[in-house]
């Protein structure tokens, strides 16, 4: 189960069966039920043995936990269920469980899949060279790629007329070597036997410079179909050998097998000329200067190494990756349309690299922050897309590093593509701006020297700086509104004694509750669930208010409900230091009305 390449779908839950992590299978398994727990995608009959599955998990002892396997059925991507064997167990080191599903009537057809596509495999390993292509002449598809190790670099991938013509006419083959590229184009067309052409041109770098290629034509057939596959060598300028010097050479990094960073630029500036719909990632390792001077520049190169395999196995055959320098890299994911499914690459990545050398670093977890911009929705120009992914990025360490950071300027604010730094000032400005928390601060203050009277005020202002869409504080035996943003709320009924249950009050931690997802009380607290639903809200944070004695006299509630979304460590901070001070000034107001009283 802890094999991330596996070909099922394999990762972790939480305790309400919410997916936190696993490898791209599982994401793609998951699909639009991201935010929803497990037990939305099976049928009402099947809820009562997944609960069950669960239940015996929780009641297993000891440190060495056991598989407990069930037969449940799951809905697809056609709406129907199939049949997958579920194989459930607890976790060590964290409160939650591990989760492997495999497909039964998948399986027949996965076999026969994989069976007529080994051969085709083993011949692709025969070759020579890292630049490869194949032809299907039943429907003219030809692609051009570089076999990056585990990624699969595009050059082109488009009707094999159409590269010919486009190859011409942009001037990509010398002159003096027109014929023999038109011999080799007949040769691929034809496919009907090996052959070698050689002949000089600008086709492997999108252009850039003018090589001498070797070309080796391999026809072959797959089920009853024709392909023509073929090696692109390359003679090096240092060598004069193959395309693998020239690779590795030049555009690949020795120490992660990714792109270098002269390799990843240029194949992102290509991808974006094309108008593909692609998004730029980039993305690097938080405090990663701490991990060096902490645990040595040895076990850094291995977090990098590692960072990087976390990479290309998430986003699989769906992007290429890059190194661009240190401990920093750059990501272009294919068929970015779909924000749903960019999230959920995103979403992977940082959940992995979280799990990386927990046995080491302990509580000093190896996190990473990214930024994201999209081709043909932030910009058509690599350049721009690059600084706006870039500055994506500074935000997302601004916010408190270990997330990501799609671009959006209705949240963000626009990006001034300018040189300098003067417009990472602004970017810093757009969340918990300086001038916004001076004058929440200032609102507290008034709280503190005022009393209570000076609440609705503070009450707005944390709402403008934390971004969220309502607040709410209750206070009193009866749990009286005593303030609200907006005030409106402040008359709405509320029932307050379902944040008072048992089973609620264990999710707190020091008086403390934050849900970024609410989807995952449906199965656990159903009737807390249902209260938050029927108000909208989608997040929550919320903090106990007590009483001299240490008696929950009331609550603060912080309330999101436009997304899905979790907090910042500095807004839960915030919260939490307004929530002390609100407390002090609720119980002097209560002790002073008292003694008014006894007078």
């Amino acid at each position: 189960m802890e094999n991330i390449e596996a070909i099922y779908p394999v990762g972790r839950l939480d305790k309400s069966l919410l997916v936190v992590g696993g490898n791209k299978t599982m994401y793609e398994f998951i699909g639009k039920n991201i935010y929803s727990p497990l037990y939305k995608m099976v049928p009402e009959k099947d809820v009562d043995r997944l609960k069950n599955a669960v239940s015996r998990c929780n009641l297993q002892s000891g440190t060495q936990a056991e598989d407990v396997e069930e037969c449940l059925h799951f809905i697809n991507e056609q709406g129907r269920y199939d049949t997958y064997l579920v194989a459930l167990r607890r976790t060590r080191d964290f409160d939650g469980y591990e989760i492997e599903l495999q497909n039964v009537s998948e399986n027949i057809r996965r076999i026969e899949r994989i069976s007529s596509r080994l051969g085709m495999m083993q011949d692709y390993l025969t070759l020579s060279g890292n630049a490869l292509f194949s032809y299907q002449p039943a429907d003219d598809e030809f692609k051009l790629f570089w076999m990056d190790y585990e990624q699969q670099v595009e050059i082109c991938d488009m009707p094999f007329e159409q590269w010919r013509e486009q190859t011409i006419r942009e001037g990509r083959v010398s002159e003096k070597d027109r014929e023999a590229f038109t011999l080799f184009c007949e040769a691929v067309k034809s496919g009907e036997q090996e052959q070698t052409y050689t002949f000089r041109g600008s086709i492997l770098d999108w252009g850039k410079s003018e090589d001498t290629y070797r070309v080796k034509i391999l026809p072959r057939m797959y089920a009853g179909q024709k392909r023509v596959l073929g090696v692109w060598a390359v003679a090096g300028k240092r060598t004069g050998s193959k395309a693998g010097d020239y690779v590795e050479g030049s555009h690949l990094d020795s120490m992660t097998k990714l792109l270098n960073r002269k390799g990843i630029m240029e194949y992102a500036e290509a991808k974006v000329a094309k108008g593909a719909s692609v998004a730029v990632v980039m993305m690097d390792i938080d405090n990663f200067k701490n991990v060096n001077d902490t645990y040595g520049h040895p076990f850094g190169d291995a977090v990098i190494t590692a960072v990087a395999d976390v990479i290309k196995k998430v986003i699989g055959g769906s992007g290429v990756a890059g190194r661009v320098g240190g401990d920093e890299f750059m990501v272009i994911l294919d068929n970015s349309g779909d924000e749903l499914m960019l999230r959920n690459y995103l979403r992977g990545i940082k959940m992995n690299v979280g799990a990386l050398f927990l046995e080491k670093v302990g509580n000093n977890k190896i996190t990473c922050s990214i930024g994201v911009s999209r081709n043909k929705v932030d910009s058509s120009e690599f350049k721009e897309l690059y600084r706006i992914a870039d500055r994506a990025l500074y935000l997302a360490k601004e916010k408190g590093k270990n997330r990501y950071i799609i671009y959006k300027p209705e949240l963000h604010g626009a990006f001034r593509l300018s040189e300098g730094d003067r417009d990472l000032t602004d970017i810093k400005e757009a969340f918990y701006a300086e001038r916004d928390l001076f004058a929440f601060n200032r609102s507290l203050s008034g709280l503190i020297l005022q009393g209570s009277g000076e609440l609705s005020e503070v009450l707005e202002k944390m709402a403008h700086v934390l971004t969220v869409s309502r607040v709410r504080v209750f206070w009193g035996e009866n749990r009286a509104v005593i303030g609200a943003y907006p005030l409106a709320l402040a008359a709405d009924p509320y029932d307050r004694d379902c944040f008072e249950k048992e089973e609620y009050m264990q999710l707190f931690q020091n008086d403390m509750l934050q849900i970024g997802n609410l989807n995952g009380l449906e199965y656990t607290i159903p009737e807390v669930y249902r209260l938050y639903r029927e108000n909208d809200v989608c997040s929550v944070l919320q903090h106990y208010l007590r009483d001299e004695e240490g008696n929950i006299k009331g609550f603060v509630t912080v309330e999101e409900c436009s997304q899905i979304r979790g907090f910042p460590k500095l807004a839960v901070q915030i919260f939490e230091s307004m929530c002390r001070v609100l407390n002090a000034v609720l119980l002097k107001e209560d002790a002073e009305q008292k003694k008014a009283l006894d007078n």
